[in-house]
C-alpha cells in the first residue's frame, strides 16, 4: 500500500473520518509545502482528471483549490510557496536558470495552480496591450539602458513556426537569437529566447491549432505582454508552474545551442572560394526564415548567382575582385544584426 492510501485512512472530512472516494479517483503522491501544509493529488482513471486535496498539519480536508480553501487561508499556502517562485522569477522566468535544492517534485497541474495565485498577488504591474498598438511607431517598455520598440516587437508578431530550429531577432539588441527551449502547456507551444548582451529573456507563444497565426510576446523584465488573447495574462504563470513541475529545464536551458550564422550557411567564407559548375545551383532558402539577417542573406545570394559562381572564361583578376565585393557585402549584411 503507498504512502498516498496510508494517508487517506487518516484524512477527515468535516469532522468525520473519510471511509471512501468516489468511483474511479486514485490517491497519486502527497506533496509537502511545508510541515504543516500537505498536498494530496488525485486521477480519475476513466477521464483523466486531476484533483488536489490540501490538508492542514492534523489531515483536515480544507478544500480542492487554493483560492477557496478553509481552515487554512491562501496566504498560508503561498508563504510556503513564494520562495520557489520568487527565484524562478528572478532566473529562470527573466533571465539564467538556476536550480531550485528544496522543491520537491510538483505535477504539472497543481504548479500551475500554485503560480497562478502568486501571480495575480505579485505580478500586478504587468502590461497587456493589443498588437494593433505596434502599428504606431513607439517606445513601449525601456530596460537600463535599451527601449523596447514598437518596431521591434512588430517584427517578432511576424515570426511563424515551420521546421527549422527557430531564429529571431532580439527586439532588444538586434542579434539573431535561437529558441533555448520549447514546450508545450495548455495547448499552447511556448519558446524561450535569452539575449546576452541586455541579460533579458522573452517568449513567444502559439496556440497549438494556430501555428499560422501571430505569436503573443511577453518580456518578464518589461513586465509587458502583447496578445489578443483573453487568456494571454495567464502565460506567465503557465511558465512558471511548468519550470517548477519540470526542473530539468535548467540543464536544458544551460545546453541549449547559440544560434551560428554557419548553421545557416553564412560565416565560411572559405566555402565562397570553391568553384562551382556553371549548373550548380544555391541550396534553397530555409522554409522558415524568422530571423530578417538570414533572410537578406538568403536573398542577397540568389539575386547575385554570378558573384557567387564566376564563369570560366573570366580574367582571374576580376574573379578576385567579385570575391572581395561579395565578402563586402556579406559583412555589411551580418553587421545590420
Amino acid at each position: 500500500m503507498s504512502a498516498a492510501d496510508d494517508l487517506l485512512r487518516s484524512i477527515r472530512v468535516d469532522g468525520e473520518a473519510l471511509t471512501a472516494l468516489y468511483d474511479q479517483w486514485i490517491p497519486q503522491e502527497i506533496v509537502a509545502l511545508d510541515d504543516d501544509i500537505r498536498c494530496l493529488t488525485l486521477s480519475d482513471a476513466m477521464s483523466g482528471r486531476q484533483a488536489v486535496w490540501y490538508l492542514d498539519g492534523e489531515n483536515h480536508y480544507c478544500g480542492s483549490h487554493i483560492e477557496v480553501v478553509q481552515r487554512l487561508h491562501p496566504q498560508q499556502i503561498l508563504s510556503a510557496v513564494a520562495p520557489w517562485f520568487d527565484e524562478l522569477a528572478r532566473h529562470s522566468l527573466s533571465a539564467r536558470p538556476t536550480a531550485l535544492h528544496d522543491a520537491p517534485r510538483v505535477p504539472l497541474f497543481l504548479a500551475t495552480q500554485l503560480a497562478a495565485a502568486w501571480c495575480v498577488r505579485v505580478l500586478i504591474d504587468m502590461r497587456q496591450i493589443q498588437s494593433s498598438l505596434t502599428e504606431q511607431d513607439q517606445e513601449i517598455a525601456t530596460l537600463g539602458e535599451k527601449t523596447l520598440s514598437s518596431r521591434q516587437v512588430r517584427r517578432l508578431l511576424g515570426t511563424r513556426i515551420g521546421p527549422e530550429s527557430l531564429v529571431v531577432l532580439s527586439p532588444l539588441s538586434d542579434r539573431p537569437l535561437r529558441s533555448q527551449i520549447s514546450f508545450v502547456i495548455e495547448h499552447q507551444l511556448v519558446h524561450r529566447f535569452y539575449d546576452p548582451e541586455a541579460d533579458c529573456t522573452f517568449y513567444l507563444s502559439w496556440w497549438e491549432r494556430q501555428l499560422d497565426k501571430s505569436p503573443s510576446f511577453y518580456c518578464p523584465k518589461a513586465n509587458l505582454l502583447v496578445s489578443d488573447e483573453n487568456m494571454a495574462g495567464m502565460l506567465p504563470s503557465m511558465i512558471l508552474g511548468w519550470y517548477l513541475s519540470n526542473p530539468h529545464h535548467v540543464a536544458t536551458i544551460a545546453d541549449a545551442q547559440a544560434f551560428e550564422a554557419r548553421d545557416y550557411g553564412l560565416g565560411s567564407a572559405s566555402s565562397l572560394l570553391v568553384e562551382l559548375d556553371t549548373d550548380t545551383k544555391l541550396p534553397p532558402a530555409p522554409e522558415t526564415a524568422s530571423a530578417d539577417m538570414i533572410s537578406e542573406s538568403w536573398a542577397f545570394l540568389h539575386q547575385n548567382p554570378s558573384e557567387v559562381a564566376p564563369q570560366s572564361s573570366q580574367d582571374p583578376r576580376q574573379e578576385k575582385k567579385q570575391s572581395g565585393r561579395l565578402f563586402e557585402r556579406l559583412r555589411s549584411l551580418v553587421k545590420k544584426t
